[in-house]
């Protein structure tokens, strides 16, 4: 239990004091809750459960109508099951000690929507408090030294914080070549030596063929699966691998493209588990260690899962393939729809998002934002709207900048989110969802501070100019009475506060505007 939030986590330790050595142990269930209607989904959802393991890795939180009463006459008591639940029983040899899946209970005690996503991202924020380290970064998709070192300078002059080896661009993070590390160590130390940080993609599990003994085997087939095993000798190659690439040439960051965990082995053969019964559960330990030990080493995380209770720092926000495809404003739009919705569930740290400087995986000209010196308005579009949600996304190409203006573009909102940074990583009230017919506005508060309490964004994404009133709610933000207003560091202007905590702010904006508003 913790103080100041009403949090419970819960997991179960058996451990074998008899010595014996051959106990095989199944977890059927590691919570089973009864709970009064209000309190569950089919209620108003007061109570939140989840485990601290990705979703759809064996480990489930299944709510249903309790079975043992169920049967009186208009009583529908729910109770709360988290379990491992896959095709076949989990059954685990003991050995000496085994820990199951963390169960965390948190009570809302409120069915209002904004007042349940603060309460989830205050537990965010406790148990897993790295996931509020929010660099800005660029993907490189051309790893020659040439290539890297003309990157970093321009990093280096708009003020971006960390290269990304992207996929595509040859980065071979397994390589043990003597001539290849000595490269990269340079290269690295160039960039450091401008203040930057490097990291680089690596595709882990999931459509990759490794050697034979390491893939996962089919229980049905017998014949191997898709993807390599997390259970098998596979584990401690990557592992090995990883951090000694890591010692000689300084990468301080991994993208991880997988593990995707969720499938059984049923070899009998492989070092870390002993068949098909305890496979699962087996990858879902050593995944977590993977990451707990980058953790350990101060390492940035991008992963394509939630495991952020393990180590991992940030997962896709809304994430498709296909949406970076789109023709550049569909993108826009639907990511800045995309990343209102998650930030529901989620701190704006913790998702990236994405921007095609060049071609992605399809859409052409339409797509792309090369050369951006001929899309200045969609490029600015989503500089602002990114890094003004304090959302780091994934730029994506081999530069930042093609002619002095758009060298202006990507330096004014940089400057502007390391500005307001302690702000725009604070949780976000969701003022209007953008539906492209009129303006929408997302708002950051931070209640705890002694001067900024509130920013809000504000887009127009018409092309018709418009002059409106925005309702903007202040009641997180702390203040209570009257706000003191300024619009991009301009004139402040006293509001008073109505009964709701809200204030009506006068909104005009030329087509295809962007604004935004400091409150204290």
């Amino acid at each position: 239990m913790y103080d100041g939030i009403p949090l419970l986590v819960k997991w179960l330790d058996v451990i074998d004091t008899s010595g014996r050595g051959d106990i095989d142990l199944s977890f059927d269930s590691i919570e089973i809750l009864a709970v009064n209607q209000p309190w569950s989904p089919f209620g108003h959802s007061w109570l939140y459960v989840e485990t601290n393991q990705p979703p759809g890795h064996g480990t489930n939180v299944i709510w249903a109508y309790d079975a043992e009463v169920n049967t009186i006459p208009g009583s529908f008591p729910p109770s709360v099951n988290c379990t491992y639940q896959t095709d076949h029983r989990i059954i685990v040899p003991l050995v000496t000690e085994l820990s199951s899946f963390h169960v965390h209970e948190l009570v809302i005690g409120s069915s209002d929507e904004e007042r349940s996503a603060l309460a989830k991202h205050r537990l965010m924020r406790l148990l897993a408090p790295h996931t509020q380290e929010n660099p800005i970064f660029f993907h490189m998709i051309n790893g020659s030294s040439p290539a890297f070192r003309s990157a970093i300078d321009q990093m280096a002059e708009v003020g971006f914080e960390m290269l990304i080896y992207s996929f595509g661009s040859g980065f071979n993070m397994e390589s043990n070549d003597e001539k290849y590390i000595k490269q990269i160590s340079s290269d690295i130390a160039y960039a450091k030596s401008k203040g930057i940080e490097v990291g680089g993609y690596d595709l882990i599990a999931l459509t990759r063929q490794v050697q034979v003994d390491w893939m996962a085997i089919d229980p049905t087939t017998g014949k191997p699966r898709d993807s390599a095993c997390f259970a098998s000798g596979w584990y401690d190659y990557l592992l090995n691998r990883t951090l000694a690439f890591m010692d000689r040439t300084g990468l301080i960051m991994v993208e991880t493209d997988g593990p995707y965990g969720g499938y059984s082995c049923a070899s009998t053969d492989h070092v870390h588990h002993r068949n098909n019964d305890d496979s699962i559960y087996q990858q879902n330990i050593l995944q977590g260690k993977y990451y707990q030990i980058l953790r350990e080493r101060s390492v940035y995380i991008n992963q394509p899962d939630y495991y952020f209770y393990q180590g991992g720092s940030k997962t896709g926000m809304g994430y498709n393939e296909e949406q970076y495809s789109l023709p550049r404003w569909m993108d826009i739009s639907v990511s800045r729809q995309g990343m209102f919705d998650d930030t529901y569930q989620r701190i704006p740290t913790m998702g990236w998002m994405f921007v095609p400087l060049t071609v992605y995986h399809g859409g052409g000209d339409a797509a792309q934002f090369e050369p951006l010196v001929q899309h200045q308005i969609e490029y600015e579009w989503a500089l602002a709207q990114y890094l003004g949600a304090g959302v780091a996304a994934c730029y994506r190409g081999f530069r930042l900048y093609d002619t002095n203006e758009t060298k202006a573009l990507v330096t004014k909102w940089v400057n502007f989110y390391k500005k307001y940074r302690s702000i725009l990583i604070r949780d976000i009230i969701h003022v209007r969802r953008a539906d492209m017919q009129s303006i929408d506005s997302y708002m950051h508060i931070d209640p705890y501070s002694n001067d900024i309490k509130g920013l809000a964004m504000v887009f127009n994404p018409t092309s018709d100019p418009v002059e409106t009133t925005l309702p903007v709610p202040l009641y997180y933000t702390g203040l209570t009475d009257t706000a003191q207003v300024s619009e991009q560091e301009n004139t402040w202007q006293s509001y008073t506060l109505a009964r709701d905590y809200h204030i009506d702010l006068p909104i005009r904006l030329p087509a295809l505007g962007i604004t935004w508003f400091l409150i204290k």
